[in-house]
């Protein structure tokens, strides 16, 4: 049967749409692209517990090599101090304050430069060896780490982390923290599939900084008892 002239061509303005839609789909699909995503997420928490007594437990332990594998999205591999305020012959920092003898100085301050190597436990980039600059501040009253990327892998294309604990003087001494996470990943994702994209890795992000709380809160808890036999003011 033979439409009319009239219904043939609203056919035709209803279909050709659809038919590029269903083409653009398609190809979408067979010739996958390539999309940079750059997300920033922002944590930040009180542990109740007074900052002197966290300040020890971080130097203790030896936490700003363990920091940034805090999250679950990478695996530390190794670390190495460039250069810094305090001389390092020790093994770790908390060896180095002691030779210092920094607990004898109330107005002490430890600066602290050296790379930080990483492998990668991301989904959207694999599992390479990333290379990191490290920055670490510690005075009596603030720690603060600051990681850059050094080298990364192809898909890694931006990475920033700050992580800050500060004595709280209006809540009792108590310990502040402050997490921000800035990542740029590239991703396979067609040009529909942009803001998929963008909240993967936004939710990758900000779930690395969850996970990074709650060790952060573990490391805290599981050696507050042995905080004292650090002599550090």
């Amino acid at each position: 049967m033979k439409l009319p002239r009239k219904t043939s061509v609203l056919l035709l303005w209803i279909g050709l749409p659809l038919l590029v839609l269903v083409v653009a789909f398609g190809g979408g699909l067979i010739f996958r692209g390539e999309y940079a995503t750059e997300q920033t997420a922002q944590r930040s928490f009180t542990i109740d517990e007074d900052f002197t007594k966290v300040r020890k437990i971080m130097v203790r332990t030896d936490a700003a090599k363990q920091i940034v594998t805090m999250g679950g999205d990478s695996k530390f591999v190794q670390q190495q101090w460039t250069e810094g305020s305090v001389g390092l012959a020790g093994k770790t920092v908390a060896e180095a304050l002691l030779k210092n003898v920094l607990s004898n100085h109330p107005d002490w301050e430890i600066k602290l430069h050296g790379a930080l190597t990483v492998q990668s436990l991301d989904p959207y980039i694999g599992q390479p060896i990333v290379k990191l600059q490290q920055d670490v501040h510690i005075d009596p009253d603030e720690i603060r780490s600051e990681v850059q990327l050094k080298e990364g892998a192809r898909r890694l294309l931006g990475y920033a982390m700050t992580t800050r604990l500060w004595r709280d003087a209006n809540n009792g001494g108590r310990t502040r923290v402050e997490l921000k996470l800035r990542q740029k990943i590239l991703t396979d994702a067609p040009w529909f599939a942009h803001g998929i994209a963008d909240r993967r890795v936004q939710a990758s992000a900000e779930a690395a900084l969850a996970n990074q709380e709650q060790a952060l809160r573990r490391l805290i808890q599981e050696n507050a008892d042995k905080a004292g036999l650090f002599p550090l003011r």
